[in-house]
């Protein structure tokens, strides 16, 4: 963080009302999770192409795919946010990118091939072959004229619908809700989550998230297990958008 952003994030914290504890501890704190992290080789991805590992116009790179054994490509920050949100989302059961690649007519009467940067199953069953770009690119490109003539043409061998998702789903603040959920599930601690659980199973109004850490005795990990009762749809936030410390959340059964 730079001074600047420290400085503002502390005032900001003061104003608040929260009291953030700068003292070192006399021993390191780990994350504490049930089961022992277990590490694996990393399997390839079952895309159909590889994106280039550099670009001078976007982001390149790959992050987990949602077993947490596959490598996933993306070659944008839509594409990365979107992985990452898809990832966190209840909504995902099976997750691929670089798939489906599907043969179409273009306007010029020729045969053309078209990649989808993603392809999600649904828990009920149902399959979404998307295509993740900044709007500005799928107008410049075509690439929603291009994904009419598909659904036209139908794709029942690989999916049941066609979607689009723009800077506008991949947003910053779900894609920092995401992360945190990602990291909560990997950090799980089951006597935490209980106690949390237990601390919020009374709520009947609002709840600011920086007052269920207090009197934790190790804050850190408290934290993780208010992100998993979130995860869990135990918690939400009253307002949409990034959830902080400030936030305000209530019990998810309302």
């Amino acid at each position: 963080m730079r001074p600047e952003h420290f400085i503002k994030q502390h005032m900001l914290n003061r104003r608040n009302g929260v009291e953030v504890d700068f003292s070192v501890p006399e021993t390191t704190v780990w994350a504490n999770p049930t089961l022992p992290p277990r590490y694996g080789p990393v399997l390839p991805s079952l895309g159909n192409r590889k994106p280039s590992p550099k670009s001078p116009l976007n982001y390149r790179g790959n992050q987990p795919n949602l077993d947490g054994e596959r490598m996933m490509y993306f070659e944008s920050s839509v594409e990365q946010k979107a992985g990452r949100i898809f990832r966190a989302s209840p909504d995902v059961k099976e997750l691929r990118e670089q798939w489906p690649t599907v043969e179409y007519v273009g306007a010029d009467g020729q045969r053309h091939k078209h990649t989808f940067d993603y392809w999600v199953r649904r828990p009920n069953g149902k399959r979404v072959a998307i295509a993740a770009k900044p709007f500005e690119k799928l107008v410049r490109l075509g690439t929603l004229r291009i994904l009419r003539q598909i659904k036209r043409m139908g794709i029942p061998e690989y999916a049941d619908s066609i979607s689009v998702v723009t800077e506008s789903f991949a947003n910053d603040d779900d894609d920092a809700n995401a992360g945190w959920i990602l990291v909560s599930r990997e950090k799980y601690n089951e006597d935490e989550y209980l106690a949390a659980r237990a601390l919020v199973a009374s709520i009947t109004g609002a709840v600011r998230f920086w007052d269920l850490l207090r009197g934790a005795p190790i804050p850190g990990h408290r934290r993780t297990a208010i992100w998993n009762l979130i995860d869990e749809g135990l918690l939400r936030p009253l307002e949409p958008g990034r959830i902080t410390d400030v936030s305000l959340l209530v019990s998810g059964k309302n």
